[in-house]
């Protein structure tokens, strides 16, 4: 009786422990569980802060913008206005390179967190990035991403002046040839210098080895771009194109020279679209970099009646789904397509890899219904 007593007891306290073990990796578990959301929750608040932060700049500049319109009894303000109401957002960018070369250019305030917003070619392959500021403040910059393809980058210093408000993205969707627009930024070195001019043209596609991109990026255009006529040069690069209410709707970053070795301003720049950027930097802030949508095709790009296409790359999306040379590719998405530079500035505005398209294609006297999922550039 004594040692079923005794064997009963031991038994007791056995099942104790285990419970209290039990008990004991339940609160472990939960109490990481409670550190993590808590690590998320905080992280959560702490965008929020930034995001609400930053509108709130914006709501104020909208609101003097409007008080400014008002006054005006326009629809627009004067390029006096313009410049007063950016300038202290705009910035020069000096990238040394470490090799005795030196490159500038400019910039302009994204947000209030630091970030600033310029070209790729202007902070590619620095060793010491420093930014200043219209009222001599000079900051030292590190990389947070860039993207080839786009020709942009995003930097980020550790102190905004009071005075440097990020500026706001307008759309460049709704741009008009005709329309006024107004480029900020250093060229030569003369900082914060602002010039005027009219959008020439609209839906530019510019091949990326004429800017002197080796393959694989060459290989590729960056699309939709803007063109301009007002008067630009080199340190221009990575600086603001405003429209008539000051907001941002391109990024300077190519003039045309006229092939003769001159390398001033004749007349046609071009700027990276505002609904691109807006894309892109987003992305590069979050995760480093932007992954651009891939067909996989050459196409003829003189060719007009939809995208004709001369080949298809091996492996790529395009074959995939069988699609060959001298298919002629009418649609995408229900939208017409007259030529290549169309297909290209719709993938480029509203699609992402991954991303499924549905394509009308004409093959011979035959129609044909495609569904294409996207792929990515190579990186």
């Amino acid at each position: 009786m004594d040692k079923v007593s005794d064997m009963g007891k031991t038994s007791g306290t056995g099942a104790d422990k285990k419970l209290i073990l039990v008990l004991i990796l339940v609160f472990l578990t939960l109490g990481g569980s409670f550190a993590l959301i808590y690590v998320n929750l905080k992280a959560d608040l702490t965008s929020l802060k930034n995001n609400n932060a930053n509108l709130s700049s914006q709501i104020e500049q909208l609101r003097g913008l409007i008080e400014e319109l008002h006054a005006n009894q326009t629809s627009g303000l004067a390029p006096v206005q313009i410049y007063n109401r950016t300038k202290n957002s705009v910035v020069l960018i000096m990238n040394d390179r470490g090799d005795g070369s030196t490159v500038e250019g400019s910039g302009f305030v994204y947000d209030l967190q630091g970030y600033v917003i310029t070209n790729n070619h202007v902070v590619n392959g620095t060793v010491n990035l420093t930014v200043t500021f219209i009222d001599g403040t000079t900051e030292s910059a590190q990389i947070v991403g860039s993207d080839v393809y786009s020709d942009l980058a995003v930097i980020k210093v550790g102190n905004l002046p009071a005075q440097s408000q990020p500026l706001i993205l307008g759309n460049s969707s709704q741009l008009m040839v005709g329309e006024p627009v107004y480029a900020i930024g250093n060229p030569f070195g003369l900082s914060s210098s602002m010039t005027s001019g009219i959008v020439s043209q609209l839906g530019r596609v510019l091949r990326l080895s004429e800017l002197g991109a080796p393959a694989p990026w060459g290989n590729y255009s960056i699309a939709d771009l803007i063109q301009f006529d007002a008067a630009v040069n080199p340190g221009n690069s990575g600086g603001p194109l405003l429209n008539n209410l000051g907001f941002v709707v391109g990024i300077t970053f190519a003039i045309e020279t006229g092939g003769s070795g001159l390398t001033g301003f004749i007349g046609i720049g071009y700027a990276v679209p505002s609904v691109l950027v807006m894309r892109v930097a987003s992305a590069l802030i979050s995760i480093g970099h932007y992954y651009h949508p891939y067909v996989g095709i050459e196409y003829d790009s003189r060719y007009t009646g939809g995208v004709l296409i001369v080949s298809v790359v091996h492996g790529g999306p395009a074959e995939t789904v069988g699609l060959q040379a001298n298919d002629i590719i009418k649609e995408v998405d229900g939208h017409q397509i007259n030529r290549g530079a169309e297909l290209i500035i719709y993938l480029e505005r509203y699609k992402s890899p991954g991303d499924t398209v549905l394509l009308k294609v004409s093959r011979g006297n035959t129609n044909l219904n495609v569904t294409l999922t996207l792929g990515q550039r190579p990186v």
